[in-house]
């Protein structure tokens, strides 16, 4: 009786890992690329690309001083903004989309500091990224003031303990209003650690997901404008805020 017990045990015990398992492995799944993302990871009259060590890199064919370097939304593959900064990349900006462990930017967030060692070229660097990628953004920016020129927010904010306010880098934030992911309140809350000089943007009828190729998200809200509508907005709002304050 006891032996029958050990058993029904272990095959419990068996059981509930395997389980958990799937679970774990089911919600570190990422949001694949649409296939319209991957065309963009090919080089043109205009833009050089190239992958190196874990970075797509866009660079315009005739060179760039500026350079953005993107951390990727939080369980979303980095190819899904693969044509926003060849756009961005296009109108004369080199762009470095960074890969993440596990697709999660919190578990590397330092992820830009080689890019900066490498591409002694480029003279003023802009930290960038999408929802949790844009929160890492910023703490990379607070880390190395003095070396980080601008931060660019898609649907993001800084963490509590990441105050920019006086750190003299140059913000743009940047949110759809039918965004149902982000945290409008810790948005809200979230602009006192921001330079007061910050230019806030609300894309009217642009959603979370938009601002990548990967299709829907779970729970957020639908966008009253198309996919490419809000990523030409965003590429124009972005080379503004690099015209007017880089």
């Amino acid at each position: 009786m006891k032996r029958g017990n050990t058993y029904i045990l272990l095959i419990a015990t068996i059981s509930l890992t395997a389980v958990l398992t799937l679970s774990v492995l089911n919600f570190l799944r990422p949001y694949p690329p649409s296939k319209e993302a991957y065309y963009s990871l090919s080089s043109s009259d205009e833009v050089i690309y190239c992958f190196k060590d874990g970075t797509h890199i866009f660079t315009p064919a005739k060179g760039s001083e500026i350079g953005i370097v993107f951390y990727p939304g939080g369980l979303v593959d980095p190819v899904s903004y693969a044509p926003l900064l060849k756009r961005i990349a296009t109108s004369g900006v080199s762009c470095f989309l960074v890969e993440m462990p596990l697709n999660l930017a919190v578990l590397s967030p330092n992820r830009a500091e080689n890019i900066l060692k490498d591409n002694p070229e480029i003279k003023r660097w802009i930290l960038a990224g999408h929802s949790l990628g844009g929160s890492m953004a910023a703490k990379f920016a607070y880390d190395n003031q003095g070396r980080v020129d601008g931060l660019i927010l898609l649907a993001a904010y800084p963490g509590k303990d990441t105050s920019l306010s006086e750190s003299g880098i140059h913000v743009l934030s940047i949110y759809g209003s039918n965004d149902k992911v982000l945290d409008i309140e810790a948005l809200e809350s979230g602009k006192a650690l921001l330079p007061e000089g910050t230019t806030y943007l609300t894309l009217r009828g642009g959603n979370h997901a938009q601002f990548g190729y990967y299709g829907p998200q779970r729970g957020d809200g639908d966008a009253l404008i198309t996919l490419l509508e809000q990523q030409e907005m965003t590429v124009s709002a972005v080379l503004s805020f690099i015209d007017n304050a880089m």
